[in-house]
């Protein structure tokens, strides 16, 4: 048969998708006595569009789900909707224009419900587009009642094994979303700023401190100064009084005031960071919390009532100024901690919240996270930094509305905690009854706990809720697996996710496998990078940067260009969207197109079983490309599809289309003086080839390999669909180490004849009198039987060997080998 001229691809992919979706191809369970191999698939956060950040991380991923797919197994491969929590709420206060306070609970919950729903019919036309071989009847959302269930009943657990507490304490806290935040949620951020040098007042001495944090002056609770600084031992446990608002504060010794830093004295407030923490537990302090909720001063700074934190700075400035207590000021540049998501500096404030106990066990977490394959390797020491460095149990209350609701009640009078009973999960209290009418202590009145649980709090549960975890129709035990030499067990296989939520995903999913499950969450944490603006800054919707409209991209380069930019990038590695992968896949779709084109015309009588005699250079592209194939199978062992594009693109661009088939072609075209097993071996290798070009391809680029499967090999190879027929696994008799040398070589003279063509800048076409090789006897010995072959390509009258190179030789990439031609002129 005949391929058209021009592959379309924008019908050519719609029209695969389609039929993929029709026939079922990635239906999970299509093969059910096939071995499961399944995946902790990332859900995106409901927060905004997709950028092309999504598209980056999520087709690596999906580009391994497909070989494991050709590899033989069953693959479960879902897909979810992070569409509870902050990130969501934000997203409809900006797009309602409304704030969740004064909309009320109920209210909000529902725009928030209508809204998210709209964007995830979006996102998944979105993906469908791109290719993605997703089951789509495996879907969930981490709001739907069945995660909800499972995020509760995990809650449950933890709380009856002791992990779960609730504290009044110091609490790292957002006054722009409103809410009490975890350590992981935090990063930092370079500010300007400046140092003021403040006068407290110590009868009739000043004592100057320097601070960047004049506005929590009215929250200052002591003064501390180090024990060994002789300037400040005789004032030690004398009182001093605070400027502007005058009230009396200790000056106590302490090893954590820095004699070097400023004047050597410093304030302590409750809080400015988490030295002044420590300084509050250790040594029993007071606490003067100076601001709300939303960030504003409150009835403790007299006189800056309802003024925000900044705005008070600037106004405490002047009073400390006009009153003569600002001695100093300088400009710095400082780093600070601020939200994550919106990135706002963070404070500190005091409050009751639900924690889960890490700090105890982080050994064994760290000893779990040393039992995953982290792919690329390096990324484990992130894991491990993290975990050591952890100085906060994980706070899990969140003050919003929209979210899990924690299961459980509090006795107005005594405060013992009521669980909800699991059989009324999933279960709002402040809607549902307790399962007791009152305190089972003192018969006291319960109140339901109105915080919802912080959002990963439910995405750490991603393991669990694909699969079904205390569940009717759970699947625990069926994808229950041994690790490798008899390891631990593990609930999954892949965890694909980027490398900035290591410390959040990663870190809770591996908590949660320790606490709930007593195992790992999966086998292999797949980490992706970023795609980066042009400034190396990360694209993101929190930050609102969503760069190029990946639709767009996908419109106008198709989608499988768009997944060859995402494959272009090594895994784990940031980059930026540029134009030169993007040229490179076309180019490489062009390519796949003709070659295949030319290839098929010369298969169409192709037969399996008609005799055949393989020659040198048969038998040199196969055993290339038994070794392309083992490269490929390798690198995708480790999540490598960088490696395995390299490994395909190598074989197809120089083996087959560069060489062989000029080699081959007098032979595939049945020229005079060629035999016909000749010409069945060319076609033996050449269909072969082809056929294992695609399906190394066939991940990356699904529609243009599909397209071409089906012309062609599906009928011969009785497979409906390229995506699930077998992984090319060359046999052991195209290992052959001989014809592999005298293929080399062979090309080796190729390149050199056109290296001399390139230097006399004439055309490759050009006809050669004489192709002289000099080399020594034996490396002759190996290519001289494909010497007809090497006249044919060289357009040569003839070749022959001579033991030294003379004048007019070119080096070639083999040492001892050199080639010169005589060309003519026409």
């Amino acid at each position: 048969m005949k391929l058209p001229k021009k592959y379309k691809p924008a019908e050519a992919e719609q029209k695969w998708q389609r039929h993929w979706e029709e026939r079922g191809i990635y239906k999970f369970d299509k093969f059910p006595d096939r071995p499961i191999y399944s995946i902790d698939t990332p859900p995106p956060t409901v927060s905004g569009k997709i950028h092309v950040g999504h598209v980056f991380s999520y087709v690596q991923a999906e580009v391994v789900a497909r070989y494991w797919r050709m590899r033989g197994h069953n693959v479960y491969y879902p897909f979810g909707f992070d569409d509870n929590g902050l990130p969501s709420e934000r997203l409809v206060e900006k797009e309602k224009g409304v704030k969740a306070t004064d909309v009320g609970r109920g209210k909000f919950v529902e725009m928030c419900l209508e809204l998210t729903k709209q964007y995830e019919v979006d996102f998944i036309a979105f993906w469908k587009s791109l290719g993605l071989s997703v089951d789509w009847e495996e879907d969930y959302s981490t709001i739907d009642p069945r995660s909800q269930r499972i995020s509760q009943r995990s809650f449950l657990d933890l709380y009856k094994k002791g992990r779960v507490y609730r504290k009044e304490a110091p609490t790292l806290w957002c006054p722009e979303c409103h809410t009490a935040i975890a350590q992981a949620e935090i990063e930092d951020a370079e500010h300007d700023s400046v140092f003021y040098d403040v006068a407290f007042s110590l009868g009739d001495e000043d004592l100057v401190i320097s601070t960047t944090r004049p506005e929590l002056l009215s929250a200052c609770v002591a003064m501390f100064a180090h024990p060994d600084d002789e300037r400040y031992s005789e004032i030690i446990g004398k009182s001093a009084t605070v400027p502007i608002f005058g009230h009396e504060v200790p000056i106590m010794p302490d090893e954590k005031a820095d004699p070097e830093k400023g004047t050597g004295l410093v304030m302590c407030c409750t809080f400015g960071d988490t030295t002044d923490i420590a300084w509050w537990q250790e040594h029993g302090l007071d606490t003067r919390i100076v601001f709300d909720e939303g960030g504003r001063m409150n009835e403790l700074a007299p006189g800056y009532e309802g003024l925000s934190l900044s705005a008070a700075r600037k106004k405490i400035v002047a009073d400390l100024e006009a009153a003569g207590r600002l001695r100093g000021q300088r400009p710095i540049t400082h780093v600070v901690n601020v939200h994550e998501r919106c990135g706002t500096s963070i404070e500190f404030s005091v409050a009751a919240q639900w924690f889960v106990r890490v700090l105890d066990i982080k050994d064994e977490i760290l000893e779990a996270g040393a039992k995953v394959q982290w792919c690329p390797e390096f990324m484990a020491v992130r894991f491990r930094n993290w975990v050591e460095n952890l100085a906060w149990d994980w706070c899990v209350s969140r003050q919003r509305y929209y979210g899990v609701p924690f299961p459980l009640w509090m006795c107005k009078s005594c405060g013992e905690i009521v669980l909800a009973d699991e059989s009324q999960l999933p279960i709002d209290p402040t809607v549902a009854d307790p399962p007791v009418e009152a305190c089972p202590e003192c018969g006291g009145e319960l109140t339901p706990e109105t915080d919802i649980m912080d959002t990963w709090m439910t995405s750490s549960c991603t393991p669990f809720i694909n699969l079904g975890w205390g569940e009717e129709d759970s699947r625990v035990e069926r994808f229950k697996k041994k690790g490798v030499d008899g390891g631990p067990e593990y609930m999954m296989d892949l965890r694909p996710q980027a490398h900035d939520i290591i410390r959040t995903w990663a870190f809770y999913t591996i908590v949660k496998g320790v606490l709930n499950e007593g195992k790992i969450p999966w086998r292999t944490a797949m980490i992706s990078g970023h795609t980066l603006h042009p400034d190396r800054a990360k694209i993101s919707k929190s930050k609102g940067a969503t760069g190029a409209a990946p639709s767009d991209i996908i419109a106008e380069r198709s989608a499988d260009v768009v997944r060859y930019w995402a494959s272009a990038t090594r895994l784990g590695t940031d980059t930026v969207l540029v134009e030169e992968p993007l040229d490179a896949g076309h180019r490489l779709v062009v390519k796949l197109w003709n070659a295949s084109k030319f290839a098929i015309m010369r298969l169409e009588d192709y037969d399996a079983d008609a005799p055949r005699t393989l020659g040198v250079t048969d038998r040199w592209l196969l055993a290339e490309l038994r070794l392309a194939a083992t490269k490929a199978t390798r690198s995708f062992g480790v999540c490598d599809y960088h490696g395995a594009l390299e490994a395909g693109e190598r074989f197809f661009w120089h083996d087959l289309c560069d060489n062989y088939i000029e080699i081959a072609k007098k032979r595939l075209y049945g020229d005079e003086g060629c035999d016909e097993a000749g010409r069945r071996g060319a076609q033996y290798a050449l269909y072969q080839a082809l056929l294992a070009s695609l399906k190394l391809f066939a991940p990356i680029m699904p529609h243009i390999t599909e397209e071409i499967h089906s012309l062609f090999f599906e009928e011969r190879e009785s497979v409906e669909s390229i995506h699930v027929s077998a992984w090319p696994e060359p046999p052991d008799e195209w290992d052959d180490p001989e014809a592999l040398e005298a293929g080399r070589i062979a090309l080796a003279v190729i390149e050199g004849m056109r290296k001399v063509k390139s230097m006399s800048k004439v055309s490759v076409a050009t006809p050669v009198g004489v192709l002289t090789v000099a080399c020594d006897a034996e490396t002759w010995r190996k290519i001289e039987p494909v010497s007809t072959e090497l006249c044919d390509v060289s357009k040569a009258q003839s070749v022959v060997h001579v033991d030294v190179a003379g004048e007019g030789f070119v080096d070639t990439d083999i040492a001892g080998l050199q080639v010169a031609a005589e060309l003519i002129e026409e």
